[in-house]
């Protein structure tokens, strides 16, 4: 039986064979000149990736995304501290979830339902209204597929005392972030999603308020191995190529990463930006076009990275996504609890091409076809080679 497959979900994404021929190195010591090399160019790519500049400090954990959820906001607490959750989804729920369990008083604005945003006004007569120490903030909500406009909460931060924390795992690589110009402090994200590296890593980028802040609160509720004092220690050691130890880091996945760096600004980041952009709004396109609907609500706010598009009435996600299956394209069920089993998600991030996005489409065609729903094959297909043909990447 054959193994091919699309992987089109949210992340694990499908990787780069470089970057996978990169990870079977063997022989490599965390402590050897090649590795503290290769870490150290990492770093500093890592930096280029947001648009930020030496002030700017990278910590590289092993991990996962929720990790670096919890480090971002671990270690700039202190007691009593007030923070606003701006949720639009899943994952902005969780960033309270986690700020639960600390002592500090939390505040939460929701979207007012699945694939809206919560508005920049709301937020920013709230923040008006309180001193916060932390407001946090998802990116682009893995849930639901939506993108929050950043920048306008950044702008309006920027010169007070408050960090933004930024929750970037579904869109660091694949979504444009100017963290300097934005005025974002601390930015997180994983390795298995646009970055383009198999599972394992977590990332974290500080501003100087975010590093000043630090100092301040020497990461006190920081779990110890979450402790960034000690972390940005040994990422300052490595960048003056000086192997210092704290915990052994994830040898392979590093070397993935600078394989995938490297790819990535061959590449170009306006050109990796556009690529998502395209790729995204065809397959919108083609979603609308066989007739069913995408959660995000509008446009401006539509992912570049995933889209959550909404199921047939009839159609049972479970069948569809066996259906899915059997003609070799894994695409992800729902995660919004009261709507779960109601849409499907597909990630299209990272090395993916205007290839796979067909056959994605392609198959969801043949798929809810066989499932009894009305649909005329090829018109989602040809809509997306609409997009296509008229916005080349």
């Amino acid at each position: 039986m054959s193994e091919r497959r699309i992987l089109a979900i949210p992340g694990p994404i499908t990787f780069e064979p470089h970057v996978l021929r990169s990870l079977s190195i063997g022989h490599l010591s965390h402590m050897s000149s090649e590795f503290v090399r290769l870490f150290a160019e990492a770093l500093e790519d890592l930096r280029k990736l947001l648009f930020v500049d030496n002030d700017y400090k990278v910590a590289v954990l092993a991990g996962s995304g929720t990790l670096a959820m919890e480090a971002s906001v671990s270690n700039f607490i202190e007691k009593g501290d007030r923070v606003l959750v701006v949720s639009n989804g899943v994952f902005g729920d969780r960033f309270a979830e986690l700020l639960y369990r600390y002592p500090v008083e939390v505040d939460v604005l929701k979207a007012g339902e699945p694939g809206e945003v919560v508005s920049s006004e709301k937020i920013l007569n709230k923040v008006s209204e309180v001193d916060y120490d932390l407001v946090t903030v998802t990116h682009v909500d893995t849930s639901t597929g939506v993108r929050h406009p950043v920048e306008e909460l950044g702008a309006f931060l920027k010169d007070k005392e408050t960090l933004l924390v930024v929750d970037g795992v579904c869109s660091v690589a694949g979504e444009e972030i100017r963290m300097k110009d934005w005025g974002v402090d601390v930015v997180l994200t994983g390795s298995q999603k646009a970055i383009g590296v198999p599972p394992g890593l977590a990332i974290l980028w500080l501003s100087p308020k975010a590093i000043k802040k630090l100092d301040k609160t020497k990461g006190s509720y920081a779990p110890y191995y979450m402790n960034l004092c000690k972390w940005l220690d040994i990422m300052g050691s490595y960048e003056n190529l000086k192997p210092k130890y704290f915990a052994t880091p994830a040898v392979n996945l590093i070397v993935g990463l600078h394989e995938s760096l490297e790819l990535i600004f061959k590449e170009g980041l306006e050109n990796r930006f556009k690529r998502h952009k395209i790729l995204a709004k065809s397959f919108r396109e083609a979603m609308a076009e066989i007739g069913l609907k995408v959660m995000a609500k509008k446009e401006d706010i539509a992912a570049s990275t995933v889209t959550a598009v909404y199921l047939p009435e009839k159609v049972q996600l479970s069948s569809f996504l066996k259906g899915m299956l059997e003609r070799k394209v894994v695409v992800a069920g729902g995660l919004y609890p009261e709507i779960r089993d109601r849409y499907f998600r597909v990630g299209h991030m990272g090395p993916v091409n205007a290839n796979d996005v067909i056959a994605i489409i392609a198959a969801i065609e043949r798929t809810l076809y066989d499932l009894g729903f009305e649909i005329e094959l090829g018109s989602g297909v040809r809509a997306a080679q609409e997009v296509l043909v008229k916005n080349s990447y």
